[in-house]
């Protein structure tokens, strides 16, 4: 059906918002929510309704409903004192007021089927990789390295949402081991095509960001610009440089695909800064940095509670504390943290839905703490939908995959980990899932190999030595099952039925019965 107001469409077999016969950027949900109003003009639709129709009844805030009726009167170049389309029956509800013929869509066109998750993936992943490499800090003080650090992320992120071409993920593109390197050679090291590199300058009030567009190949630039501000808008300039950098990178893309970038800084300088601050000591990633970093984090909640991004840094600083956890056999609350991850998660995506690390965490979330299989992958598959160069998001989703028991998607989708991130600070965790998934298919040997080289890569990952365990099990190797229990039981490793179920939430019956086969032929469990 195709509904028409003004110099509007509302498409809904092809799910797009054309102004002037042309597809407008707009979010799925504050699509969903025009629709339902245009659908339901001829009369006033109630707030409990838009919570139950947009949000599937979820306990929402009522700022959450606030954001979504200004973005949807936003994308219709409409407001809360104009309402010349969305009008507010206060306290009740709201009616759509604009005149609209509605029309069936052209003969013999089909319905077009939404495009998957995995099919955006396959897609983009084809393409060239862009690495953005650390900004130099070009004069700062040493203390400000985090600032310089921070826009360097910010435009990865930024980057990364256009959805249209891979960018090389920070962990990889902050690897120092190559810094002696010209930029080119160090992106091309790293399987990039083209890079993009600057230098920042801040001082006091002011600040100076110099970027050039780098084809490494050849070494040659295609593209540089600078770009002059106050310190406080510099977040703003983040979409203005994606932008740019889109368009001399993928000019075979037509206006009709181009997409607004989804995650739009803050406008409150301090609580972007602390932010920054929270993202700098997380890198870290030890105990105490964690600790800095949550502080600094829930700080910027508080001096804006309506930006998202701080609540999935939470929320991923959580993620970590419970990861060290699993793998180091550290049992602890666990379960507490991650009720509080997700938590966190669902915050973040309450206040910007297309924020990919909010439901990546959420995925996981709804995994480990609600055994919610669908959940879970819809919240996955829609991260990866989002950002298909998120490598957290390929390792969760695989997670849920093989859980799930579809293990040639678990591995699928887990090996393009490596793909979009070589320097993924968790590989050894995806290594010994990869092997967990071809020990369930029978595959000993490629298990093997995949165990092998997570315990090379992290000695103490007891959730790769409990694997071990199971496979020395299964192929009735006593030399190997000895060593590998008495080193997982120093790491204090150990498992009994309530952790193995509780730890290895396996939904296809015949997955947990080979698992713990090869535990107990192993010795480890009675």
């Amino acid at each position: 059906m195709i509904y028409r107001f003004d110099h509007y469409e509302i498409d809904t077999d092809r799910f797009e918002l054309r102004r002037n016969s042309v597809p407008a950027a707009i979010e799925p949900q504050v699509f969903a929510l025009i629709t339902l109003l245009v659908e339901n003009r001829h009369r006033m639709v109630p707030r409990e309704e838009v919570v139950e129709r947009i949000w599937a009844g979820r306990i929402v805030s009522g700022s959450a409903l606030s954001s979504r009726i200004k973005s949807a009167r936003k994308a219709l170049d409409d407001d809360g004192t104009l309402q010349k389309y969305i009008h507010t029956v206060h306290g009740q509800g709201f009616r759509f007021i604009g005149r609209v013929t509605a029309s069936a869509g052209p003969p013999g066109i089909p319905r077009p089927a939404p495009s998957t998750a995995q099919e955006w993936a396959c897609d983009v992943l084809s393409r060239p990789v862009l690495a953005v490499l650390p900004f130099e800090n070009d004069g700062c003080a040493p203390e400000q390295s985090y600032f310089v650090d921070g826009v360097t992320e910010e435009l990865i992120a930024e980057l990364s949402s256009w959805r249209w071409f891979p960018i090389l993920s920070r962990s990889t593109s902050f690897d120092r081991s190559k810094a002696s390197l010209p930029a080119a050679a160090r992106a091309l090291s790293m399987g990039a095509r083209y890079a993009l590199v600057g230098r920042l300058l801040r001082a006091g009030g002011d600040a100076r960001l110099t970027i050039e567009l780098l084809e490494c190949f050849t070494d040659t630039q295609l593209w540089s610009a600078r770009f002059e501000c106050g310190a406080a808008v510099l977040p703003g300039l983040q979409s203005e440089i994606a932008a740019t950098v889109f368009q001399k990178i993928a000019p075979e893309l037509t206006s009709a695909e181009t997409r607004r970038v989804m995650r739009k800084s803050p406008e409150d300088m301090t609580a972007w800064d602390l932010t920054l601050k929270g993202l700098w000591h997380l890198h870290r990633a030890n105990p105490r940095d964690i600790a800095e970093a949550l502080e600094c984090l829930k700080k910027a909640t508080r001096v804006d509670p309506g930006f998202a991004q701080p609540w999935s840094l939470i929320s991923f600083a959580r993620f970590e504390s419970a990861l060290k956890g699993w793998t180091s056999g550290t049992r602890g609350e666990i379960r507490e943290i991650l009720r509080g991850m997700l938590a966190a998660a669902a915050t973040s995506v309450e206040l910007d839905p297309s924020g990919w690390m909010g439901h990546a965490l959420m995925s996981v979330g709804e995994l480990w703490t609600n055994d919610s299989f669908p959940k879970a992958q819809l919240h996955a598959s829609r991260a990866i939908e989002l950002n298909p160069s998120a490598s957290l998001a390929y390792h969760f989703s695989g997670c849920i995959h093989g859980f799930g028991g579809d293990l040639e998607a678990a591995i699928r989708t887990q090996e393009n980990v490596h793909r979009v991130d070589p320097a993924f600070p968790h590989m050894d965790a995806v290594k010994a899932d990869l092997g967990l998934w071809h020990l369930l298919r029978g595959d000993l040997d490629r298990a093997w190999a995949y165990v092998g080289e997570a315990l090379v890569l992290n000695p103490r990952n007891v959730r790769a030595r409990q694997r071990e365990v199971a496979l020395a099990g299964l192929r009735g190797d006593a030399a190997r099952a000895g060593p590998a229990i008495r080193e997982l039981l120093s790491l204090g490793g150990a498992l009994d039925e309530d952790y193995l179920k509780a730890s290895y939430p396996f939904q296809d019956p015949a997955h947990a019965a080979i698992f713990r086969k090869g535990l107990v032929q192993a010795g480890l469990l009675g």
